[in-house]
């Protein structure tokens, strides 16, 4: 059975409200009407029921026609069909209620079953077909503004907000911040997993990033890996600072990919905006420098940004530029450290330590200019020259070291970025052979950072390398993300205690144990140990005495250029034989 049409008659007049009955009365479907005589009791009935058309009277002794109208329209999209029933001929009026939203406007004195019904239908069918427009409309403003992965606003909507937020903070009203998140080491779930692995985990961090946010802020997705929330009415700044806190413990849970959990963290960088600030791209720059910060710093961490940090930026900028012209200008030098055995003292091999000449600050140590040159892809060719200027001077050393009965083993620094060439070991057997050195008098030493960059790269890499017998030692031990496992996974012939842990010797029992600890694990693993940054005897002494095999530190020598150490080291070692 077909429902009635419902009809809302909204119309003062006793004999019009007649006329209109008697019309639809003979109509050919089954009519249902509901009367209003005021324009107040007839916007409550619209509003609160539903109607499948309106009949409303232009002229109303409480509110205007045209008013209830808007008023419907304002309040609730899924109204009904509206048709403007007036005395007067007017055809700006009939505009005028067309613009409003009504589908139709009939004069009262043409109102009869044929006219009034045709109306109706008509009007009901314009009605759907302008919501139906609606509704693309509002389907499309849902693309153009969502992000189809993760269901959050988009960079679109919310570089819009920003704008709106801004010009409301310009006026005095509140102040405004910017948290810019990059999730961690993303990359490799991407490479490992696969991207459907990689839309889950996004499609995760945006339900957890959700429950953090406040109602008040805009959490959406840039793109990529990169999420943003805009926070309004700031009180305070460590307001910002929890919500950025909040932001980090709701990612702490490991997320399950592949039936394997995966760990997964975030770098956030915060900009609060204020007038030294010319606008969003402004604004959105130092966010971005704060969280590129926050990375370095060894992510899943926050960092907010300050005038330091622009400074700092400006630094990094500005030795980028230097860096780049470097290699060609023939500014790199190498020094030399000595390395010698912990029972007799006696040399058994240098590490080589990279230096810039630089044309106006000097001579610069590799923390001036090394993360920066890492950070920007740099560190490939400059590795290169290092291994190909070292081999070059141990090969010049040769016969003197030949004539000696002396076996020195020269170490080289790796870079994250050359471990990640599968070119490395190519480029290590051309140069060994071009300089006519053995493979076993060349070692490679690493960080474990470096390592938990891409572990399946940097594992092939070391077996490769290992193949060709070169000594491989783990660089920095302790002070990273040290594991056990490295040593059992990687093929790792020795084993560096970093300069923090030997510093402390002699100062503190737990210190000490520490070391000894450290010591004896890598014993047990058969590696050799080396420590660095060996600066007073009773240092050495405390290495030597717990089974250290190699000691390197400022007490022997500091790193020198190879001329001062040919004379001071080989030459010594010629005139004493």
């Amino acid at each position: 059975m077909t429902a009635p049409t419902r009809i809302l008659l909204i119309d003062d007049d006793e004999l019009d409200r007649m006329a209109v009955r008697r019309a639809l009365s003979r109509a050919a479907f089954e009519i249902e009407i509901t009367e209003a005589d005021t324009g107040a009791k007839g916007l409550d009935f619209a509003l609160t029921r539903e109607f499948d058309a309106v009949l409303l009277d232009y002229r109303l002794p409480d509110i205007d026609g045209l008013d209830v109208l808007k008023k419907m329209r304002d309040n609730d999209r899924k109204q009904s069909a509206v048709i403007v029933l007036s005395r007067q001929e007017d055809e700006r009026l009939a505009e005028l209620c067309i613009d409003a939203g009504a589908q139709d406007f009939l004069l009262k004195d043409e109102v009869n079953e044929r006219r009034l019904t045709r109306a109706i239908r008509q009007a009901k069918q314009r009605f759907s077909m302008e919501e139906k427009l609606y509704q693309a409309q509002v389907d499309l403003k849902h693309i153009a503004e969502r992000d189809r992965l993760t269901g959050l606003a988009n960079r679109y909507c919310f570089e819009v907000a920003l704008q709106m937020e801004l010009a409301r903070v310009r006026r005095g009203n509140g102040r405004l911040a910017v948290l810019l998140l990059d999730l961690d080491d993303f990359k490799a779930v991407n490479d490992t997993l696969g991207h459907e692995a990689g839309d889950v985990m996004l499609n995760t961090v945006a339900q957890r990033l959700s429950t953090a946010v406040r109602d008040s802020d805009l959490l959406a997705r840039l793109g990529g890996d990169e999420f943003v929330v805009l926070v309004n009415d700031i009180q305070r700044d460590d307001q910002v600072a929890l919500l950025a806190q909040r932001l980090l413990t709701s990612l702490h849970a490991p997320i399950v990919l592949g039936g394997v959990e995966r760990m997964v963290s975030t770098s956030i960088g915060i900009a609060i905006y204020d007038d030294a600030l010319e606008g969003a791209v402004d604004l959105m720059k130092c966010a971005d420098l704060a969280m590129y910060q926050a990375k370095r710093e060894g992510r899943n961490r926050v960092h907010f940004y300050s005038e330091n940090l622009n400074l700092e930026v400006q630094r990094r900028t500005s030795v980028e530029y230097d860096l780049r012209n470097a290699l060609a200008r023939d500014e790199f030098r190498v020094f030399y450290q000595a390395k010698v055995t912990a029972n007799g003292e006696a040399l058994v091999g240098m590490e080589a330590l990279l230096r810039w000449q630089h044309p106006t600050r000097g001579l610069l140590a590799p923390d001036a200019f090394l993360d920066v040159a890492e950070e920007k892809g740099l560190m490939v060719p400059i590795g290169d020259w290092v291994l190909r200027t070292t081999c070059l001077q141990l090969k010049q050393w040769k016969p003197t070291l030949e004539r000696l009965g002396l076996r020195l083993t020269l170490a080289v620094n790796l870079s994250a970025l050359q471990m990640q060439s599968d070119s490395l070991s190519d480029l290590v057997v051309h140069t060994l052979s071009e300089y006519g050195l053995s493979a076993s008098c060349l070692e490679f030493e690493i960080t474990e950072n470096t390592l938990i960059e891409n572990t399946e790269q940097c594992a092939k890499v070391l077996h490769e390398l290992s193949d060709l017998g070169v000594t491989l030692s783990l660089d920095d031990f302790g002070t990273g993300y040290s594991s056990l496992q490295h040593l059992k996974v990687f093929p790792i012939n020795a084993l560096k205690i970093d300069r923090e842990f030997v510093a402390k010797v002699g100062q503190d029992a737990r210190d000490d144990q520490l070391v000894a600890a450290m010591i004896s694990v890598a014993k047990i693993l058969n590696l050799t140990v080396i420590a660095e940054g060996v600066e007073t005897a009773e240092q050495a002494a405390f290495c030597r005495v717990n089974g250290c095999d190699i000691l390197q530190g400022y007490y022997f020598s500091r790193p020198i250029p190879a001329q001062e150490f040919e004379t001071r080291f080989l030459g010594m070692a010629e005139n004493a034989a």
